[in-house]
């Protein structure tokens, strides 16, 4: 009997080991093309930093890739105007999410209504309903889960562009303003009519992202990356105070485990 726990657990450890390699991160940066390239920069190695610190891994590009295949998140984080979503990237976008991708994508404020206009056609073609355009109050309202694990209430913006509404399409606010406009928007599984099993986040500012930033707005990103590793780890998107376990803290584990069943294994008469 007691083999058997010990056996059961040791297939849990490993199962949590195959969801934690779900953890890999693909970064579109456009670096090529951008039209700030020390911003772009200076995000993209604040958010390498912070997705290996929650224990994933981050693989950099300058273009969208011909397949997000092996990755359990994207994060396109281009800004510029020459960098908005052709048809085809939108449909490959569309494919992942509906697949069960997790995927953030960037906007910005209403001097990007290139880059802009292309990501509210993307939510569109996900079947995440409509959203319109418009520049909300730069402080906002951190709304639950993202309010933790990292403490985050509210959230100052530099120049932020966001939408509208009681509801923002079928999704929710992220972060909101006194007026109900918002700079931040999730749509969850189950959201999107053309993508249900896909997970899609965007916020339509770029400061926010620098190493830079205030501390709200580090803790927010936190919280976000937080956010989208319990989702890919098929767990409920709720906030956890436990922090993930690295990935030699996990190795280690599963050898430990591995020991103690084996050494019983060895005690018993079969």
């Amino acid at each position: 009997m007691r083999l058997r726990l010990q056996l059961g657990l040791l297939t849990l450890a490993f199962s949590a080991v195959s969801a934690f390699a779900q953890n890999t991160v693909l970064i579109i940066n456009g670096s090529s093309t951008t039209s700030e390239s020390g911003t772009t920069s200076d995000i993209t190695a604040n958010l390498q930093a912070k997705v290996v610190a929650a224990g994933g891994t981050a693989t950099v590009v300058d273009a969208v890739p011909s397949s997000f295949a092996g990755y359990g998140q994207v994060w396109d984080i281009r800004f510029s105007n020459s960098a908005a979503l052709t048809s085809g990237q939108i449909s490959q976008y569309v494919s992942y999410l509906a697949s069960g991708g997790v995927m953030f994508v960037m906007g910005e404020n209403d001097g990007f209504p290139t880059r802009n206009n292309s990501v509210i056609s993307l939510v569109a073609a996900a079947g995440g309903g409509t959203i319109s355009f418009l520049t909300p109050s730069s402080t906002q309202t951190v709304l639950s889960p993202f309010t933790g694990p990292n403490a985050v209430s509210t959230i100052t913006y530099n120049a932020p562009g966001g939408a509208g509404g009681a509801t923002p399409g079928n999704g929710a606010f992220m972060t909101r303003d006194s007026s109900n406009n918002g700079t931040g928007v999730v749509w969850n599984k189950t959201t999107m009519t053309n993508a249900s099993n896909g997970v899609l986040s965007v916020v339509f500012d770029v400061n926010w992202m620098q190493g830079g930033a205030p501390a709200d707005s580090q803790n927010f990103l936190r919280n976000l990356i937080n956010f989208n590793n319990v989702v890919v780890g098929g767990g409920s998107p709720q906030v956890s105070s436990v922090p993930a376990l690295n990935p030699t803290g996990m190795a280690l584990m599963v050898a430990l485990m591995g020991y103690v069943a084996l050494r019983q294994f060895r005690g018993q008469n079969i």
